[in-house]
């Protein structure tokens, strides 16, 4: 099993660092084999060196099914104008979905990644605030499926792309149904998933404890016991944000009104629901162990350098690692 930690190429992220090797000496001493890299636009992609790079997290776009669709008088809804939804994905075609994600794999493919990670969700920023749904599961798996072969079928890539859960529509690793539809009609050989910890936990807004999310997370893999051999990957972390959520939905007529103020609202309200802390129960074992994953990644948002390693010691230590010089 490889492991990692989640990393941009973004000044944020990179000047936490005084060079590329100064951040391999960081991801060392937690016992991991390097990184998994979001490249943003505009970022430092030659910062890290390419053999410190395990995995590459492809950009998404939250809501882009009606872009799939053509759904132009939805677009037009979400986006407040046409002009708005182009200047987001730079095309009102398929192109819009497709040429980013395709410059991300071959990103992926000249680093030498031996994954990838994919989101399969849709949600509108309103529906962020409202939990009120215009795609249905099946729908967000579907077009995802014939998006993903769009993007693969006879390029030839060799990394795993694992597909990953969100507690929106489409993949939310709550239905085994649902899990199994996708995988079907994805032709790429090496498929995979992707389980993430916390997004798995936010669909179920009842717990309150860790020890209940661990219960509750390895429910839902016995759940998908015949599709284990896929969940190849784990990005780790946990936030018990049920009644944040709860009391959120009592808000709907609160809900941003133009697009402008929801892009604004919509980065705090989601980081309030999904805020990637590490597990302190030792009990996390127990996901590591029924899984069995090929990729662990310790996903986590912190703000410094500082407080990343405060929290990596955290999560190491539930797990049992050992780290250099503690």
């Amino acid at each position: 099993m490889k492991k990692m930690i989640n990393i941009t190429d973004c000044s944020f992220d990179t000047d936490r660092y005084k060079d590329g090797q100064d951040a391999a000496d960081f991801v060392r001493r937690f016992c991991c084999d390097g990184f998994e890299l979001m490249h943003c636009i505009g970022g430092k992609l030659d910062f890290f060196p390419s053999e410190d790079i395990v995995g590459v997290h492809l950009r998404f776009f939250n809501e882009w099914i009606d872009l799939w669709k053509g759904d132009m008088a939805a677009l037009e809804a979400e986006y407040d104008t046409l002009k708005q939804a182009e200047e987001v994905f730079g095309s009102l075609e398929r192109e819009g979905m497709i040429k980013p994600l395709t410059e991300d794999l071959e990103t992926a493919r000249r680093l030498g990644a031996s994954y990838v990670v994919f989101h399969v969700s849709d949600v509108k920023m309103t529906e962020l605030f409202t939990y009120t749904f215009s795609h249905t599961d099946e729908e967000v798996v579907d077009y995802t499926a014939e998006l993903v072969n769009d993007l693969l079928d006879g390029k030839g890539y060799e990394f795993d792309f694992l597909m990953e859960n969100l507690w929106w529509p489409g993949l939310t690793l709550t239905r085994p149904e649902i899990t199994r539809r996708l995988l079907d009609q994805i032709h790429y050989p090496k498929k995979g998933i992707m389980l993430d910890t916390g997004h798995l936990m936010h669909t179920n807004l009842e717990l309150a404890a860790q020890e209940e999310a661990v219960d509750y997370i390895l429910d839902m893999v016995r759940a998908h016991s015949d599709m284990i051999p896929y969940m190849k990957g784990i990005h780790l972390n946990q936030s018990l944000t049920g009644q944040y959520v709860k009391d959120l939905l009592k808000k709907r007529d609160e809900m941003p009104k133009t697009h402008k103020e929801r892009v604004s609202a919509c980065y705090e309200h989601v980081f309030q629901i999904d805020g990637h802390f590490p597990f302190t129960t030792p009990r996390v074992r127990e996901i590591i162990e029924a899984v069995a994953p090929d990729y662990l990644t310790y996903e986590l948002i912190t703000s410094d350098r500082e407080e990343h390693e405060e929290k990596l010691l955290r999560q190491c230590e539930a797990l049992g690692v050992m780290v250099d010089g503690v």
